[in-house]
């Protein structure tokens, strides 16, 4: 189990960072001996909410803007499965359900674009809920060699377990980008990045800080573990400040080093804190050319970068800040009573259930009741699971 619990970790983190369901999909194909991966909506527009959600893995960007620009409505698997109605639902079909073998091989889909691209197996899951991903009708699809063995029962339950966690990163993803009225993706700018309760550190390509938020400012002042010399990052201690060092180094690498900064994922890292606070948590994520944009935060507060080009971002978070709004952001986000989101605020305190049962001067078994209560609510089944999750949407934008 220990792949199927990484990848579900993996699609909570892509919910506050949609650049890791890259990983994602690279992770299902590993486990199910798929070539490719996509991840795309169906739905007939493109704008903000749709694109936030297409990703793909060993798909080239030529076969992208072929599929996008010619081949989007000849998709003759897509379009099967719309005509029997399962873009409207959460099901899994393999190539061979949609469409006969012979079919698909005969359409120029199979012979101008999958042939080539070593694709004709397929399995899909379409995600839609009947709410609010209906708009979108996401769909995600796991490809092999035509020559390749059809998928797997096997892999056909994996994906049906994964359903209701993509579906709750997609919601919660979809929720957020509705919160802004409709706005495009926030701009590089340092208006956007103060907004975030994480502190968030752009460093340029030579690994010097060019754009550095709110949150990241008051972490460095506070001189707890991190600290800014000679405009460049660093941990306070000698093996995290080592380890930091040469993370920050790799993912900045124009030559992309290391495995991690090639494929654009993110390295995690703790960082002690003097005062006994809980760590640091620092996620260095290196960004490709092709999405390494300018920087320049003229329009809000932070370091200035004057322009510089980005080379990799470092997200900081820090455990003991993620409480204020909790309830609020909960109750929201999943109906949460004020118990409940009293619970969960202390289960990310590090008490154990016990522990809670003691403070609030109640039986354990109401704590595992309300704790089962919660459970059922946000469609997760184990306290490492929850708390996952809930960091998570923590981390999501204040509002102003």
């Amino acid at each position: 189990m220990g792949g199927a619990d990484q990848l579900i970790e993996d699609i909570y983190d892509a919910v506050t960072f949609p650049e890791r369901w890259g990983g994602v999909l690279e992770r299902l194909c590993a486990l199910t001996d798929a070539t490719h991966g996509f991840l795309f909506t169906a739905a007939p527009r493109h704008d903000s909410l749709t694109a936030a959600l297409w990703a793909r893995h060993n798909i080239t960007d030529r076969q992208l803007a072929d599929y996008t620009t010619h081949f989007r409505h000849r998709d003759v698997w897509t379009n099967a499965a719309a005509a029997r109605g399962l873009l409207n639902r959460c099901v899994v079909r393999r190539g061979e359900e949609l469409v006969p073998d012979a079919v698909l091989w005969r359409s120029a889909f199979f012979n101008e674009l999958l042939r080539d691209h070593g694709m004709g197996r397929l399995c899909a899951l379409t995600l839609s809920d009947g709410g609010e991903l209906s708009s979108v009708q996401p769909v995600l699809s796991l490809h092999r060699p035509v020559d390749a063995l059809p998928f797997s029962d096997e892999t056909v339950r994996l994906l049906q377990d994964c359903a209701p966690h993509l579906q709750r990163a997609m919601r919660l993803r979809v929720r957020l980008l509705a919160d802004r009225d409709g706005r495009e993706e926030a701009r590089w700018s340092g208006r956007a990045i103060d907004r975030l309760p994480m502190g968030v550190v752009l460093l340029d390509t030579a690994g010097r800080i060019a754009g550095l938020n709110r949150a990241g400012q008051a972490m460095i002042d506070g001189r707890d573990g991190l600290r800014l010399v000679q405009g460049r990052l660093q941990a306070e201690q000698g093996g995290e400040a080592r380890r930091l060092a040469h993370l920050l180094e790799a993912a900045v690498s124009s030559g992309g080093k290391g495995t991690s900064a090639r494929r654009g994922e993110a390295a995690d890292l703790r960082v002690s804190r003097p005062s006994g606070r809980a760590p640091y948590l620092l996620s260095v994520l290196p960004l490709p050319p092709e999405t390494a944009g300018p920087f320049d935060d003229a329009d809000g507060g932070g370091s200035g970068g004057g322009g510089a080009r980005i080379g990799a971002m470092v997200y900081i978070v820090d455990p003991a800040a993620m409480a204020p709004g909790l309830g609020r952001r909960l109750g929201a986000l999943f109906g949460l009573t004020a118990v409940e989101a009293g619970l969960v605020a202390d289960l990310l305190a590090d008490l154990t259930p016990a522990e809670v049962g003691e403070r609030r001067g109640v039986a354990i078994s109401t704590v595992r009741s309300q704790l089962r209560s919660v459970f059922a609510k946000t469609g997760t089944t184990r306290q490492s699971e929850l708390m996952n999750l809930v960091s998570r949407c923590l981390m999501l934008p204040e509002g102003p």
